[in-house]
């Protein structure tokens, strides 16, 4: 059977906050609503049936909008859903997360620890995932910890508007590839990153950290981005391509939807 859980995402969307003015300086009361993301579709580009949609994320939150159950399925074979649910402490932090498939008896459980400057997320995908992150909560590293074995980081930098420009990937300290991010549109805040929809949505929506500041770009070091909005402004489909030696390739995107707070 094939496989649709393993597939890594390309972007990723976590929230939008409209703050932007128009044209006379006024400031327009649509560009103020701020909004929650409920579901993230990820287009294969090798599937044709479902409208090329493979893994679908579900989120869902409690009456004070805390984020409480991010569920994953997809839509050629639904028994196969993972439920991940957040178990928050007396204090509101996130302490651990409950992950339950639709299989008998099968149940897991991640435990996480949260310090100044650094989140761990134990035992999900990794050993430990280690999340680091500067004075204005931007994330500048993480780490996916093999405990007796290796350790593969991600190191984040970023412009002078905090737009995060490259990614250096490598293993045990040596950097062996990168990334790079151009042409950003700051008309618009927009949380775009290279990011996994389960456990770095839960990691940065829970302790209020972000990867990227103001804008989106449109380009990067081997191809470029389109993005479709919905009528309020918020990225309703980001669709990737790569360019190379002057060839265009779809490589399929990710498609959302949201609901005002």
């Amino acid at each position: 059977m094939k496989n649709y859980y393993l597939r890594i995402p390309i972007l990723f969307i976590i929230t939008i906050l409209s703050s932007c003015s128009d044209s006379d300086g006024t400031e327009n009361p649509e560009n103020k609503k701020e909004f929650l993301i409920t579901q993230v579709s990820f287009v294969d580009d090798t599937e044709i049936d479902f409208d090329g949609v493979g893994n679908i994320w579900d989120y869902e939150y409690d009456e004070n909008q805390k984020l409480i159950r991010v569920t994953q399925y997809n839509p050629r074979d639904t028994y196969y859903m993972i439920e991940n649910n957040l178990i928050y402490d007396s204090n509101g932090m996130l302490e651990r997360i409950k992950v339950v498939k639709n299989t008998p008896q099968h149940q897991d459980e991640y435990l996480i620890s949260y310090e100044e400057g650094k989140v761990s997320l134990y035992n999900f995908g990794a050993d430990i995932k280690n999340y680091y992150y500067n004075s204005d909560r931007i994330i500048t590293k993480t780490e996916n910890v093999f405990t007796g074995s290796n350790t593969n980081f991600k190191i984040y930098s970023h412009n002078d508007n905090n737009q995060l420009n490259k990614i250096e990937y490598g293993t045990d300290g040596v950097t062996h590839s990168t990334r790079v991010f151009m042409d950003f549109d700051t008309g618009k805040p927009f949380q775009f990153h290279y990011l996994f929809p389960t456990e770095d949505f839960i990691i940065m929506y829970a302790y209020n950290l972000k990867f990227n500041g103001l804008g989106k770009p449109f380009s990067w070091d081997y191809g470029y981005f389109e993005y479709d909005v919905d009528i309020n402004g918020n990225v309703s489909e980001l669709k990737s391509f790569s360019d190379v030696d002057n060839i265009t390739e779809y490589n399929g995107g990710y498609r959302f939807k949201y609901v005002e707070k």
